[in-house]
């Protein structure tokens, strides 16, 4: 008997042991989140306070869940931010038995100002806010600039690139329908821009202002415009990037880009910096215009300095390459949340069926965007012909 019980004691801790080693060979349990932004809340409830909100697909540390299952506490290391998130809008690393697997918590996380690390709340001092600076111009085109989009302009009829076609670099601001597709539908109206009605009537013809770009698409960070398993295989060759196959099928002669917010979820402004200026000399070297464009964000998504750091380089990578800059973030600081929408992130809107540039553009951060894409447009096809 005493055998017995000394066998079944033995047989208990072993299965304890196995799994205190299974439990550490897996590590920490780590996710993504979704493609759209996601809120974070201080506590596991949707009516509690929202804290900020995680770019598309933020990696994060799942520290904890609420009794229930349905919210976890997560930590985001890349903009030292931590708090709680629906399960539904996290996909886990690996095969996670969430009630098993992860500790019970009903912390309420504290505010992200006072946030400096992922470590325990009010450890480390406050994150000390980078200010953003307003006198940038709204456009930028140098001297310097002007030579290279010149010489750009030249490869291009060289290469057999249409000047009359566009194509379009970015996430769900600049993908699908949400940007000059209005133009092309002929819900628009110039106002007092009549000039630009032969920049309208000449990429309409094309169909470029409304086509459907694989180098755009709802979420997509540098990285993705770069990784040819993002490319749309229905109208992408095998092993083409979503940006070599955009240019390929277009052939055009202009690019704008709009990008970033991703990307501060998984990368260095460094890193970022280096896939931006990949994109922008592969473009270059085909012949097509690069129109760099920094992006707004309300005051929500700016406490962990991540979107000032990330227009910067735009800026840099701007300056560097001698392309020209639609500098949104400078130029709407002053509109009201800053020309973005409820969320913080998509830019406003009035009426999202049409393009009213009848005073509209002064007041709502959309319709902004595509009166200076259009300028920007009329001034370099001015320039060229």
């Amino acid at each position: 008997m005493i055998k017995k019980i000394g066998l079944l004691c033995l047989l208990i801790l072993l299965y304890g042991l196995l799994g205190l080693v299974m439990t550490t060979a897996q590590g920490a349990i780590s996710g993504v989140t979704g493609s759209s932004v996601l809120n974070v809340r201080e506590l596991p409830d949707r009516s509690s306070a929202r804290l900020t909100q995680f770019p598309p697909r933020t990696q994060v540390i799942v520290e904890a869940r609420n009794e229930v299952g349905d919210w976890l506490l997560v930590s985001a290391p890349a903009l030292s931010l931590r708090g709680w998130v629906a399960i539904g809008y996290v996909t886990f690393d690996r095969e996670v038995r969430v009630m098993e697997e992860l500790p019970v918590s009903s912390e309420r996380v504290i505010d992200p100002a006072a946030q400096g690390t992922t470590g325990s709340p009010g450890e480390a001092p406050p994150v000390v806010i980078i200010p953003d600076r307003t006198d940038y111009p709204p456009v930028y085109l140098t001297n310097a600039v002007w030579r290279n989009v010149r010489n750009i302009w030249a490869r291009g009829r060289q290469m057999g690139n249409d000047p009359w076609v566009l194509m379009k670099v970015g996430e769900s601001n600049t993908a699908g329908t949400v940007y000059l597709c209005n133009f092309e539908w002929q819900a628009y109206s110039l106002g007092n821009y009549t000039h630009l009605q032969g920049i309208v009537d000449g990429f309409s013809r094309t169909g470029s202002f409304c086509r459907v770009n694989a180098s755009a698409q709802n979420g997509f960070a540098t990285v993705n415009v770069l990784d040819p398993q993002f490319a749309p295989s229905d109208i992408c060759q095998p092993n083409e990037s979503p940006l070599v196959c955009e240019v390929r099928r277009s052939r055009p002669s202009f690019a704008f880009i709009y990008i970033g917010l991703a990307d501060t979820g998984i990368l260095t402004t460094r890193e970022f910096n280096a896939n931006l200026t990949q994109i922008v000399q592969y473009l270059s070297r085909n012949g097509v215009i690069p129109i760099l464009q920094t992006w707004p964000t309300a005051d929500t998504f700016n406490g962990n300095n991540r979107p000032q750091l990330f227009n910067e380089e735009i800026r840099a990578v701007a300056a560097r390459q001698n392309v020209p800059l639609l500098d949104f973030r400078s130029a709407l600081y002053n509109y009201a949340n800053h020309g973005t929408g409820s969320d913080g992130y998509h830019l406003s809107v009035r009426d999202e069926t049409r393009s009213e540039l009848t005073g509209d553009e002064l007041i709502y951060g959309r319709t902004y965007r595509e009166w200076q894409s259009l300028q920007i447009l009329y001034d370099l096809m001015s320039a060229f012909n």
